[in-house]
């Protein structure tokens, strides 16, 4: 079997069970892709990583044994997307931890269905979950406590790409796996993100990059039935860029021109 992970640089290496990355969540993690062993979007990948890290205070690891660590993974010619897990290590002392311990570090190759992200380009349709966006004190962090994400996107039918989540006021936040951006007229809507939810790269860059839109953003709360007067939503994420949204629950929306202007954009910072 080929290789596709590396522990601490080495796929000979195996996880502790005593890792506090599987006993406490504590760590954080950055998907993205890579093409042709280049890391997509990695500036800001790596700067989330290590602003991440430096929130929960674990030293990040540097960009060149990161990327060290990519070049031995991954092929030369193809798109993969890839996984970094950043754990503080291992400790046999319940919640505390000694000052000197070691973090671990753990890189993911997995395929990428590539068929199935044409398809996704046509168009995808959303739900509702019911399970609600937690309010935490480290919002923002993708640290690897994600159950509530897990939940939201349990039992959910293929023709769904995702479930849109809300808030305990049921005002909207992202989805499961994506963030969401809603546009009336000139306009961008989409979550704040400083109590519920998680920042994402995509989301930096759009957000940063707005007016290339012609478009201003605003992080005013929405309500899930104000979506029916949107003109267009996108959903968006490192592995599938900017997809266009076509349906929820009853309303529908013809494929506008949004999704491909903002992919256009995320390539630029590619």
């Amino acid at each position: 079997m080929a290789k596709n992970f590396l522990i601490n640089g080495d796929a000979k290496n195996s996880l502790s069970p005593f890792d506090r990355g599987l006993a406490f969540g504590d760590g954080v993690f950055r998907t993205f892709l890579i093409k042709d062993r280049n890391p997509i979007y990695w500036e800001n990948q790596y700067q989330k990583l290590s602003m991440d890290l430096e929130a929960i205070d674990i030293k990040p690891p540097s960009q060149k044994i990161l990327l060290t660590e990519i070049q031995k993974l991954f092929p030369a010619k193809g798109i993969f997307i890839s996984k970094i897990i950043v754990t503080r290590g291992k400790s046999q002392t319940g919640y505390d931890f000694n000052k000197g311990i070691k973090p671990t570090r753990i890189l993911l190759k997995i395929d990428f269905n590539i068929n199935k992200y044409e398809f996704f380009k046509k168009g995808v349709q959303l739900t509702a979950s019911n399970i609600r966006a937690t309010k935490s004190a480290n919002s923002g962090i993708k640290d690897l406590n994600r159950l509530e994400n897990v939940l939201a996107r349990k039992g959910i039918s293929r023709n769904f790409f995702d479930a849109i989540m809300v808030d305990s006021n049921e005002n909207i936040c992202d989805c499961a796996r994506s963030s969401l951006f809603i546009r009336y007229g000139n306009t961008l809507y989409t979550a704040s993100n400083r109590s519920f939810g998680i920042h994402g790269v995509t989301k930096k860059i759009i957000c940063e990059n707005v007016e290339k839109l012609k478009l201003t953003v605003d992080y005013s709360p929405l309500a899930l039935n104000q979506l029916e007067k949107a003109d267009e939503v996108i959903v968006s994420n490192s592995i599938v860029g900017a997809l266009q949204v076509v349906g929820f629950k009853n309303t529908k929306w013809e494929k506008g021109t949004l999704a491909n202007s903002i992919t256009n954009l995320l390539n630029e910072s590619a």
